[in-house]
């Protein structure tokens, strides 16, 4: 008797496990065109209002003609659409059904074939065959890589990372981090291939050699751990951590908006509720405050001079400021801007791919306080720290098929190349 017992308390807990995924079919993404300043404060108003799953803002309302990508519930698209209309903002539909597009990324999931890889870089994985990815990759690239823990999520998970290089002491060092957000699945895949690549072109690229003999790099590849997990498991598109702050009504804080560098100014969000809520204090999420320990900690005996943090979508790489449009530009910025263009110009040679690059708060048209490359610049010191937001410009936004996972790591290599180069020009006298 107590087997059936057991076999029913199972399958109630699956029940309730699938009750609780959700589902996003009949779900439209769609692409805004707000041709008048009027549009634009109709669109932001929209925002405030909306802080729900009925409208999700893919991208956001800065200036007219600029496009901007939303979500919306089934129940919610009849009156959007009659809304738009009056309105008179054009617009289109880009993703038909989000369910559609989400089952195809699930529907990669496919036994190794024999002969193949362990390791299928081709496709997405879960927390757990990162960790995994991890372990093997230092073991078997054991004369240049080192695992390392860089600190524990809300919920108790190791966030995992490794150390590529030569192994001497007391060197420069670089930093590469990935996964941020949770539904970006595209960053920690194209980070780990691009792992790849450095190790395999290590004692075969003169550039890469040298990168790897005279730099340290450091590598994340997912820092969300948590979100990412749930993504999975139950909300394909979460964006945010899974913590939760006693008087909050909705969990999670965007890592974005943690840093402690100008937190809470122009552009931070203080509702929970919110995708880019901020938190309710610089460093409250154990993934921020971790992290930036760490990386304080070892830049006491080491100089940290690049700093990459993957995002997508839009094609951009951005440099600091983000926090306010008035501030005055860093003294690094021609230095910053030189990097950025071989960057962009190695990277659009491999598959054509354009990126625009320039200051965050200018580029994106909007401040956004408590980011990253604000805090890599501002904190630790870091003269090249940016944001790369990967492919694509919003055919696929969150959701870009694992058939792009490739050409998003060739491109997204050339383009690390090109400031390795730039990098050992500046730094290493040989």
């Amino acid at each position: 008797m107590g087997w059936i017992l057991t076999i029913l308390n199972i399958l109630l807990t699956l029940n309730v496990y699938i009750a609780a995924t959700v589902k996003y079919d009949g779900y439209k993404t769609y692409r805004l065109e707000p041709t008048e300043r009027h549009h634009v404060r109709w669109l932001r108003d929209l925002k405030h209002a909306s802080e729900s799953k009925e409208i999700d803002f893919w991208s956001l309302p800065h200036h007219p003609h600029e496009t901007v990508d939303i979500m919306v519930r089934p129940t919610s698209q009849a009156h959007l659409e009659k809304s738009l209309e009056q309105q008179q903002v054009p617009y289109n539909v880009i993703i038909g059904n989000v369910q559609d597009v989400i089952d195809g990324q699930h529907g990669s999931e496919e036994e190794t074939a024999p002969g193949q890889e362990l390791f299928d870089y081709s496709r997405y994985h879960t927390y757990e065959e990162i960790q995994q990815w991890i372990e093997d990759f230092t073991a078997e690239n054991s004369h240049i890589a080192d695992e390392l823990l860089l600190t524990t999520s809300f919920e108790g998970r190791p966030i995992n990372g490794l150390r590529l290089g030569k192994k001497t002491s007391h060197r420069k060092a670089v930093y590469f981090q990935a996964g941020i957000h949770a539904r970006e699945w595209i960053s920690p895949a194209m980070l780990m291939y691009i792992t790849k690549l450095l190790a395999e072109n290590y004692g075969r690229d003169n550039i890469v050699t040298r990168f790897l003999d005279n730099f340290d790099i450091y590598i994340v590849p997912l820092l969300n751990v948590d979100g990412y997990h749930y993504t999975w498991t139950q909300d394909r598109m979460w964006r945010k951590t899974r913590s939760v702050t006693p008087g909050n009504r909705c969990p999670g804080t965007d890592l974005n908006r943690n840093y402690g560098y100008k937190w809470g100014g122009e552009g931070a969000w203080h509702l929970s509720c919110s995708d880019v809520y901020c938190g309710p204090h610089p460093y409250s999420e154990p993934e921020i405050n971790g992290s930036t320990t760490f990386l304080l900690n070892r830049n006491k005996t080491q100089d940290f001079v690049a700093f990459l943090d993957f995002h997508s979508y839009s094609q951009m790489l951005l440099s600091p400021w983000s926090y306010s449009a008035s501030v005055t530009s860093p003294h690094d910025y021609a230095d910053q801007m030189s990097a950025a263009s071989k960057m962009a110009s190695a990277l659009e040679r491999v598959h054509g791919t354009k990126y625009e690059y320039g200051p965050s708060v200018t580029t994106l048209s909007a401040p956004a306080s408590g980011c990253s490359q604000d805090w890599a610049y501002g904190i630790l010191g870091v003269k090249y720290a940016f944001i790369m937001e990967l492919r694509d410009l919003g055919d696929f936004g969150f959701l870009l098929p694992d058939n792009q996972i490739i050409p998003t790591g060739q491109e997204t290599f050339a383009a690390v190349r090109a400031l390795a180069a730039h990098l050992l020009h500046e730094y290493i006298q040989e």
